[in-house]
């Protein structure tokens, strides 16, 4: 059976009305989408939900307060969560001057890492599909040296898995920020 997941970020004041992608890797339907506002993700992620999608990750700028209104309506066994930063994390969030080159990594069922970009003047998306902890650090380490601003990762990364991505980015720069949709 086909999971249907997405992942969904806020891009203010983007311009383009197709920052999307899906890939089919044969376990899961991923769907990334990009959208200018928290409302208009909101009742985009409700309509996803509607669709059959039953695992949603969010970007940062969301929180529990969103999380709970899109479970109020939701199937039973709907997941959403959203990327949380751990205190030191957050404060190289907070440190940012800019935010357009976010690096995005998601677990899926692929046997080497599957790179796919979203791209617009206002937010360059670089996503990639990793089969393992290892890619992913990897991953990770590759999207610290072409210049992402910040990373992401999807709730498959707890505490300690987020760390290790953490420990990753930092062998190349200190001051770009991981968070997790892993510890929400």
């Amino acid at each position: 059976m086909l999971i249907k997941y997405a992942y969904v970020e806020n891009v203010p004041d983007l311009s383009s009305n197709h920052y999307m992608d899906s890939f089919d890797d044969g376990e899961y339907l991923n769907h990334v989408a990009g959208l200018d506002g928290i409302e208009v993700c909101m009742d985009y992620v409700k309509q996803l939900i509607r669709d059959g999608y039953t695992v949603i990750n969010l970007c940062g700028d969301f929180g529990s307060e969103q999380v709970a209104e899109l479970l109020r309506d939701a199937p039973e066994g709907t997941k959403v969560k959203y990327a949380s930063y751990l205190p030191e994390e957050q404060a190289k969030l907070e440190a940012l001057e800019q935010y357009v080159e976010y690096g995005m990594i998601i677990l899926g069922n692929v046997e080497e890492p599957v790179r796919r970009e979203l791209t617009a003047p206002e937010m360059n998306t670089h996503i990639v599909y990793v089969k393992d902890l290892e890619q992913a650090a990897a991953a990770a380490k590759q999207l610290a040296e072409e210049g992402a601003d910040g990373i992401e990762l999807c709730g498959w990364f707890d505490l300690e898995k987020t760390e290790k991505i953490i420990a990753a980015v930092e062998s190349v720069s200190k001051t770009i920020p991981v968070g997790s949709n892993g510890l929400s």
